[in-house]
């Protein structure tokens, strides 16, 4: 579907276009129209799919420019918060009366106070410093009429839950709207308690992104700087993000890539501000062949042609593994995700499978990366079964043993041999 197709103004259709925005995403066409009808929405849509201009478009399509704040966006981190605003920076080329600005902690808490005093339509800020603003500041809000909540299972963690609840309640007549790739169930427990009063329509866009090829790598008995060398030096990727767990690994994994000469950064929560806004400016143009980083670059951080995504563990939060996969294969390219894993990995891993991931298997070899025809998932399988059989038997053998029958051994002979055709048949249930 064109954007054309919307009740949007005619202006922004062809501010659009000029912007290279035509065709709409599936989460844009399904969630416009009901943004521009002012429905409160929870919207669940993979990463990389067009989300966050599905609800920039209707936010520029109701601006009145003669009037001050009338929409809040509030994103989790300082990278998303820089990001949206810079997407909205676009629009400022067309429209000279558009004032954004942009709340952080790290900026000076008086600058942000007069900021929000100014004549601006749209506020971009994270959860704590949008609070204490709120709270400390006399603000006009007379005039707002949409919140955003951005990647909202991270958005109502407990550290920002009471800061949240403050943002929400600063006016009841305003429309509401949640985004995230992912939406477990606390968070609609979440949402249920913070807007008791109000509908919200559900808009589900998510699935398992076809375009994205999953590969599990068997890793066992080689360390991570010895797998990621082996990786690299077979795959070769144009543009890679290598994710860990914590910020010590990532540093870990950066300093011997540096020592292997590879031209990569670090992306986590030990830069500053400053540093990280330079440095995702430059991984936007494309300075660099790897980025090595913690989650925190796991969450709508947009970035072009990224080819490949390798997670050197499983996140401890599961659901991370979708975002960090969701930094390739964005707008309708293709891409690539590795996950290295061993013998303490494979619960999460058979998890990633029930939860729809249909990986190829890969495993180390003879200092190659090649295909495994039998997987440590499998084996694991095989070994229940397995197990449940002998146990079988052994119930059989104790059973008769207890009173011996004439020709009770053939008895027992024929029963066990039954009993192994049973779970033979079962065999196809574990592979």
């Amino acid at each position: 579907m064109k954007f054309s197709g919307f009740d949007l103004k005619k202006d922004l259709i062809e501010v659009l276009d000029k912007l290279g925005y035509k065709e709409t995403t599936k989460v844009q066409e399904l969630v416009i129209p009901k943004m521009l009808k002012g429905n409160n929405l929870i919207v669940r849509s993979e990463t990389g799919s067009g989300k966050t201009h599905s609800f920039l478009v209707p936010i520029i399509n109701d601006l009145d420019f003669s009037k001050s704040i009338q929409a809040l966006i509030v994103l989790p981190t300082k990278d998303l918060a820089i990001q949206t605003y810079n997407f909205l920076k676009e629009f400022k080329e067309f429209y000279s009366d558009l004032h954004i600005k942009i709340l952080l902690s790290g900026i000076d808490f008086e600058k942000n106070i007069n900021d929000i005093q100014t004549k601006s339509q749209i506020i971009i800020a994270t959860p704590g410093r949008l609070a204490s603003i709120l709270e400390d500041a006399t603000c006009d809000l007379s005039n707002l009429k949409t919140i955003i909540l951005d990647e909202v299972d991270m958005l109502s963690g407990n550290e920002f839950l009471e800061d949240i609840n403050k943002i929400i309640n600063v006016k009841n007549d305003v429309q509401v709207a949640v985004f995230s790739a992912t939406i477990p169930q606390y968070i609609y427990d979440f949402l249920k308690k913070s807007f008791p009063n109000r509908e919200l329509k559900y808009v589900d866009c998510s699935s398992v992104n076809s375009r994205i090829n999953y590969y599990f790598i068997n890793t066992k008995h080689f360390s991570d700087e010895e797998s990621l060398s082996l990786f690299l030096n077979k795959y070769n990727p144009y543009l890679g993000f290598i994710f860990a767990n914590t910020r010590e690994k990532a540093k870990q994994i950066y300093l011997y890539l540096k020592s292997l000469k590879q031209n990569c950064v670090l992306l986590s929560g030990d830069l500053s501000l400053r540093e990280r806004k330079s440095t995702l400016k430059r991984i936007q143009n494309n300075e660099f062949r790897y980025v090595v980083c913690t989650d925190i670059a796991s969450r709508g951080i947009d970035v072009e042609n990224v080819s490949d995504v390798i997670s050197l563990e499983c996140p401890n939060n599961i659901e991370y593994f979708f975002h960090r996969a969701g930094r390739t294969a964005r707008i309708g390219k293709e891409g690539n995700s590795y996950l290295f894993y061993n013998n303490e990995s494979i619960n999460k891993v058979k998890e990633l499978i029930n939860l729809g991931i249909k990986p190829t298997f890969m495993k180390i070899a003879n200092g190659d990366i090649v295909v495994d025809e039998k997987p440590l998932v499998e084996e694991k399988k095989r070994k229940i079964r397995n197990d449940a059989l002998s146990n079988e038997i052994k119930k059989i053998k104790n059973k008769s043993s207890k009173k011996i029958k004439p020709n009770y051994k053939k008895k027992v002979k024929i029963e066990v041999e039954k009993t192994k055709k049973k779970f033979s048949k079962k065999k196809r249930f574990y592979r």
